[in-house]
């Protein structure tokens, strides 16, 4: 059987709660388990640039927004969350390109080489062009528009790094 329905603690956990998760089969399924998965994957990496982040907000601002604000979920949104802001477009840019090519392995791991009527990224279909049918011209292309994708995406990292706020 080419999709067994009980591997795995994420389609276990689905029918623990009643969903007959049928990845493979179904695209919503597929498409539910993969960006599970690709998030899980990347929760660790987040929380410490995240950490860090917060590890670096000085201890006077800290001291300062305590006096200023007497609520602390207030504090966080005034002072603590907008000193994280360079720290989380940082991150954004990171999770865009890690979704767009570090979850090759993902999709060819939860598709099993048949990926049907299933969700795939550019990076994939570029492989199953390419590769699988031989359509290296078609899959060409694709790499090209890829290629300027990443260039984009690279020119407004740095263009939004150098309008950084400065907090002093």
């Amino acid at each position: 059987m080419l999709f067994d329905q009980h591997i795995g603690p994420l389609n276990d956990l689905a029918h623990a709660l009643g969903w007959n998760m049928q990845i493979g089969v179904n695209y919503f399924d597929t498409a539910f388990a993969m960006t599970v998965i690709a998030v899980w994957k990347q929760i660790p990496i987040n929380f410490i640039f995240f950490l860090s982040g917060l590890q670096s907000v000085p201890k006077s601002v800290q001291e300062a927004a305590a006096v200023d604000c007497k609520s602390s979920s207030r504090r966080f949104w005034t002072v603590t969350f907008p000193l994280l802001a360079p720290t989380s477009f940082f991150l954004l840019i990171i999770n865009i390109t890690y979704a767009l090519f570090d979850t090759f392995g993902i999709i060819d791991l939860v598709l099993k080489g048949e990926p049907g009527n299933n969700p795939v990224t550019l990076v994939y279909k570029v492989f199953l062009d390419g590769f699988r049918g031989n359509d290296l011209g078609g899959s060409s292309a694709q790499s090209v528009i890829l290629m300027i994708l990443v260039f984009a995406l690279t020119v407004f990292q740095f263009r939004m790094i150098e309008r950084r706020v400065h907090y002093s």
